[in-house]
C-alpha cells in the first residue's frame, strides 16, 4: 500500500511541475492515471502535495508549501523534509534547494553543510544575502583576493627601520568580509647551527630574539560591511638583525580564507653611527670564504660567531654590513684575486658580486684590495718578493684586470671615491721593482677612456726611512700610501705600539710635505701559525687592549681616513669580527674610540 501511495504522490507531482512549471497550484480534486484506472488525490492547498501526504509530513494541507513540493521534486524525500517550514517561494529560497541539490550525496549529509543549513532555515525563510553564502562556501566558492600587500618604512633612525606601516586590500565577489589579520614574524636562520658549526649558545648573539606579532584588524573605514575592504597596521619597535615575513589573512562570511605573504628584505639592528663623524673607517674584507668549507680547511685561529660561514651567504653579507657600519666602518677594501683565479676557483669574486646586490650596499662603500701576489707575475730573491712591474705581461695583466672591475664594479653606487677618484689599495706595492710610475700611468690612461680615474693607495709604509732615497720619490707615485702590517722582526713586538706610533709620524711628515696622504692602519694582532706552521713568522698577541692603542695612534696621524686590518681575516688573526672568544670586544673598542674622537672634534 506505501508503495502504491508514494507511486501516486510521484506522478501527482510529475504532473504539477510539467503542466504548471512549478509555481502555480494544480486544482484538488485531481484525477491521476494508474495502471488499471484512475485514482483521485485531495490537494485542499493546491500545491501539489496530497493532503494525506502533508498530514504525514507533519504539514498544514489548508496551507500551500510550494518550497517542499519543489524538494521533493529535487532531493529524497527526507532530505527535501528539510525544507518544509519554509513560507517564503521565491528565487531566493528555490536557488538553495538547487544549490543544496546539486552537492554529491556525501557532501550533503556531511557537517559543515548541515550546520549552515540549520542556521539559514532557522527563521523559516532565505535571503538571497544566505544563498550567496552557501553557494560561496560550498558550490561556487567566492573568488576571495589580498591585493596590494605592502610595507612602508615610517620610522628610519641612520639607515635602522624601527617602524614601518602594512596596507592591503581584501576582495570578494559574493560574500562580505568578516574578518582580517596580519602577522609579523621573524625569520629564524637556523641552518647556520647546522650547516656553518655556530654554536647554539651564539645564535641569540647574532639574532636578538624577536617574538612573533599578531594583529587583529578593523577596516579603515570602521566596520565589515562590504565585500571589499582596506586594511592598515602600523608596526613598531622592530628589533631587527634578520628578515621578517608579513602574512596577511582574510575570511569572507562563507568561510573562506585567503593569505598572502611577503618577506622584507634584511632589517638593520644597529644605526649607521659610521655617518655619525667625519672620518673615513676602512677595513680589509676577504669575501673567499666559500660553500663545502673552501678556505676555512687552509687553518685558523679564532672561530666567528657566524661559524665557517660561505662569504656568498646573503644573510653572512648582511650581518656584516650590520655590524661593520653599526659600529662605524665606513668602507671595505675586499680582496680581489681575480674572477678565475685557480687556487680559489673565483669565488671572491663571485662572492663579493653577492655583495654588491645586497639590499644592504646602499649603507657602505667599497674600494679595492688588489691582490698582486695573485694576479701579477714575481719572484723571490733572498727571501724578498720582486714584481717587476717593467715586464709587459704583468702591465697586461693589471690593466685586463681594472678592465674587468670597471666593467663589474666601478659602475655601482657605493664605489669609494676621495677627489673624484675610486679608491684602488695595491698590496705590496713595495715589492714592485722596474719602471712603475710608467706602469701606473698606463693604467690610469686606460681607466680614463673607460670614463674613470683611480686613486692609487700604496702599500709602502713600513720600517723604512721614508725621507730618504729611494723611499721619498716613490711615495709620489701615490695618491695616498699605507701599510697593510707593520709585524716585522720578533724583537719589535716587545715595543711595537711604541716603534709603530714612532714610524708613523715620520711617514706623516714626509707624505705632509709632498702633498701625499698618509692613511695609518691599526693592527689588533697577527698570528699566521694555523695557516702557515713553517713559515716561523713572528706573532702578535691580539688583544682588545692592544687595538685600542693601534686606534689611539692611528687616528694621531690620521688625514681623516685610517685602515684597519683586518674585519676577518682568519688565517692571520687579524679579524675584528665578533668571535666565539672575544664576542663584539673589538667592533665596541672601535665605536667608544670613534665617540672619543667625534666628541673632542
Amino acid at each position: 500500500m506505501a508503495v502504491f501511495f508514494f507511486l501516486v504522490l510521484g506522478l501527482l507531482l510529475a504532473y504539477r511541475f510539467l503542466v504548471g512549471g512549478g509555481r502555480a497550484p494544480v486544482q484538488a480534486p485531481v484525477n491521476v492515471s494508474v495502471p488499471g484506472g484512475s485514482v483521485s488525490v485531495v490537494d485542499s492547498d493546491g500545491d501539489g502535495i496530497p493532503d494525506d501526504a502533508e498530514r504525514v509530513y507533519g504539514t498544514d494541507p489548508y496551507r500551500p508549501n510550494y518550497l517542499l513540493a519543489y524538494a521533493l521534486g529535487k532531493l529524497p524525500e527526507e532530505e527535501a523534509l528539510l525544507f518544509k517550514n519554509v513560507e517564503d517561494f521565491n528565487e531566493s529560497s528555490r536557488g538553495l534547494v538547487d544549490l543544496y541539490a546539486s552537492l554529491p550525496r556525501e557532501k550533503r549529509r556531511s557537517i559543515d553543510v548541515a550546520m549552515l543549513l540549520s542556521q539559514v532555515l532557522s527563521d523559516n525563510a532565505v535571503s538571497e544575502a544566505e544563498r550567496r553564502l552557501f553557494e560561496a562556501k560550498f558550490v561556487n566558492p567566492s573568488r576571495l583576493e589580498i591585493v596590494g600587500l605592502n610595507w612602508t618604512p615610517t620610522r628610519v633612525v641612520l639607515d635602522k627601520i624601527y617602524d614601518i606601516n602594512v596596507t592591503f586590500t581584501a576582495r570578494d565577489d559574493k560574500t562580505p568580509i568578516v574578518y582580517a589579520e596580519v602577522r609579523f614574524i621573524p625569520v629564524e636562520y637556523y641552518y647556520m647551527i647546522e650547516k656553518y658549526g655556530m654554536r647554539p649558545e651564539d645564535y641569540p648573539k647574532v639574532f636578538p630574539p624577536d617574538k612573533e606579532r599578531v594583529y587583529n584588524l578593523t577596516p579603515i573605514d570602521g566596520k565589515f560591511d562590504s565585500l571589499e575592504e582596506k586594511f592598515s597596521v602600523p608596526i613598531k619597535d622592530i628589533v631587527g638583525g634578520r628578515e621578517y615575513k608579513i602574512v596577511a589573512l582574510v575570511r569572507d562570511l562563507a568561510g573562506n580564507e585567503r593569505t598572502v605573504e611577503v618577506k622584507t628584505p634584511y632589517i638593520r639592528q644597529f644605526e649607521n653611527i659610521a655617518k655619525t663623524d667625519d672620518i673615513l673607517v676602512g677595513v680589509y674584507y676577504y669575501p673567499w670564504y666559500g660553500s663545502n668549507g673552501v678556505h676555512w680547511n687552509e687553518g685558523y685561529k679564532g672561530k666567528p660567531l657566524l661559524g665557517e660561514y660561505d662569504s656568498g651567504d646573503e644573510i653572512v653579507i648582511s650581518k656584516h654590513i650590520d655590524w661593520m657600519t653599526g659600529y662605524g666602518i665606513d668602507f671595505i677594501l675586499p680582496s680581489w684575486w681575480g674572477s678565475e683565479y685557480e687556487g680559489y676557483k673565483g669565488e671572491p669574486d663571485r662572492n663579493f658580486k653577492n655583495f654588491l646586490h645586497n639590499p644592504l650596499i646602499k649603507d657602505i662603500k667599497f674600494g679595492i684590495n688588489y691582490e698582486s701576489l695573485g694576479r701579477l707575475k714575481y719572484a723571490t730573491r733572498d727571501r724578498d718578493i720582486v714584481i717587476d712591474m717593467s715586464d709587459p705581461q704583468n702591465i697586461q695583466q693589471i690593466i685586463k684586470d681594472f678592465d674587468y672591475l670597471s666593467i663589474n664594479y666601478f659602475s655601482s653606487q657605493s664605489v669609494l671615491k676621495v677627489n673624484g677618484k675610486i679608491f684602488s689599495f695595491f698590496y705590496l706595492s713595495r715589492c714592485y721593482t722596474g719602471d712603475v710610475n710608467g706602469a701606473f700611468q698606463q693604467l690610469q690612461d686606460f681607466m680614463k677612456k673607460r670614463g674613470y680615474e683611480l686613486y692609487i693607495v700604496g702599500d709602502e709604509v713600513y720600517w723604512q726611512d721614508p725621507s730618504i732615497s729611494p723611499w721619498k720619490e716613490r711615495i709620489r707615485l701615490y695618491d695616498g700610501v699605507t701599510p697593510y702590517n707593520m709585524l716585522e722582526a720578533p724583537e719589535k713586538v716587545m715595543n711595537f705600539e711604541k716603534l709603530v706610533d714612532k714610524k708613523y709620524g715620520e711617514w706623516y711628515h714626509v707624505c705632509k710635505s709632498i702633498g701625499v696622504q698618509f692613511i695609518p692602519d691599526a693592527l689588533p694582532g697577527y698570528d699566521d701559525r694555523a695557516a702557515r706552521p713553517h713559515a716561523q713568522n713572528p706573532v702578535l698577541p691580539k688583544t682588545p687592549e692592544r687595538f685600542r692603542e693601534q686606534l689611539e695612534i692611528a687616528l694621531k696621524y690620521s688625514q681623516k681616513i685610517i685602515l684597519i686590518t683586518s674585519f676577518n681575516e682568519w688565517h692571520e688573526y687579524t679579524a675584528i669580527e665578533p668571535s666565539v672568544e672575544h664576542s663584539f670586544s673589538y667592533l665596541e673598542v672601535l665605536r667608544d674610540i670613534l665617540e672619543e674622537y667625534k666628541s673632542k672634534a
